[in-house]
């Protein structure tokens, strides 16, 4: 970037640490006045070298790996690796686990899109409202520590069902929650809508067109704001989703407001979910029965075999590609998150605005440096 720089340009670099990234990496701007006329992003600097960690610990202690992924959804990333491990040993969770299974996964879809919104809105002054959206998150997270006992990372899934049972009580403390949370919703909605200054920082801003999103492999909300409906929930359903009523949440513009659009949406589509699971949930088992998988299974082979296995994570489709060898551990793993593809979209997206848009833009994915460095 530096060999093309003329006199009346000049390169700033923002990052590796700063306040609108979620995690270090480099964004490379270069400058004429204030429009950005070029950029790209450098990562590589939180590289876990998660998928050789998987190759080389038991399938067991695979589950408490993938909860690093990306702590912010570690649930979810517990799903896609015990998924793949059940396909490959051809057993399926009860009914009972299915249920409970998608009721936490859900909890963290909506703390996640918390989190997301109200860091979003710091990133471009609204100061508030990350206040307010980590004080209803604190309340959902306190939903997933009383089944899992923690409110990060949880090493909870176990193959063929969950550690354990819901909670007694469960059902009675989430509802009011869910109930007061639809109305926050409601009221984060109005004062986005209404707030002058932030409709200025985000309609029209950052606007990614459809093609170019499915071009670069982005999804989750960001594709859905473009007007496409491609949900994994809907297009592929796993666990329970197929029983369940809901509706994928899209929106056209494409641009930072609609982004943040779909979360709002998908948190109340997340309810309604929820809802539904804590009315119908099956009494049962949380293992198949007459087989050695259970809450305490033993170290384990698995049967030779490969496999892969997606599930529609907050930010898009988390997949894993499992090869196994027929031993007590994965011969190869490979994952494929959904902040990567993303994030090669928001150089494309900037280059012609200006500096001061380059933080609501990048906030507006809701990226998690963590899994695209992995």
């Amino acid at each position: 970037m530096e060999e093309r720089l003329e006199p009346n340009e000049m390169i700033i670099h923002l990052g590796p640490q700063h306040p609108m990234q979620p995690g270090p990496f480099r964004l490379n701007l270069r400058l004429k006045g204030e429009t950005v006329i070029d950029a790209d992003i450098e990562l590589g600097y939180i590289h876990k070298g998660i998928e050789k960690i998987l190759e080389n610990r038991t399938y067991l202690q695979g589950i408490t790996i993938v909860d690093r992924i990306c702590y912010l959804v570690a649930l979810v990333n517990e799903e896609c690796f015990v998924g793949c491990v059940e396909k490959l040993l051809d057993i399926e969770p009860p009914e009972r686990s299915k249920y409970i299974r998608v009721i936490l996964e859900e909890l963290t879809r909506i703390q996640s899109h918390l989190l997301g919104i109200g860091e979003f809105a710091e990133f471009i002054g609204f100061v508030s409202m990350f206040m307010y959206a980590i004080r209803e998150r604190e309340e959902v997270l306190s939903l997933i520590d009383m089944v899992t006992g923690a409110r990060v990372t949880h090493s909870y899934l176990k193959f063929g069902g969950v550690r354990n049972d819901l909670p007694d009580g469960f059902k009675e403390k989430t509802l009011p929650v869910l109930k007061g949370l639809k109305k926050e919703i409601d009221n984060f909605e109005q004062m986005f809508h209404t707030d002058r200054i932030y409709r200025e920082r985000t309609v029209g801003v950052g606007v990614l067109t459809a093609d170019a999103a499915k071009d670069l492999g982005v999804s989750g909300p960001v594709l859905r704001a473009t007007g496409v409906p491609f949900d994994i929930r809907k297009n592929e359903p796993y666990l329970v989703y197929e029983d369940l009523d809901f509706k994928v949440c899209t929106e056209t513009a494409g641009d930072c407001f609609a982004r943040v659009q779909v979360r709002l949406n998908e948190i109340r589509e997340s309810i309604y979910i929820l809802e539904q699971c804590l009315d119908q949930i099956p009494d049962g088992p949380l293992f198949p029965e007459n087989t050695l998988y259970g809450r305490r299974t033993p170290v384990m082979r698995v049967p030779a075999g490969e496999v892969f296995y997606r599930v529609e994570d907050p930010r898009g489709e988390m997949g894993m590609y499992m090869v196994s060898d027929g031993s007590d551990r994965p011969y190869r793993v490979k994952i494929r998150g959904p902040y990567y593809p993303t994030l090669q979209a928001l150089p494309p997206l900037i280059i012609g605005t200006t500096v001061a848009d380059v933080a609501a833009i990048s906030g507006s994915m809701d990226g998690c440096t963590s899994e695209a460095d992995r």
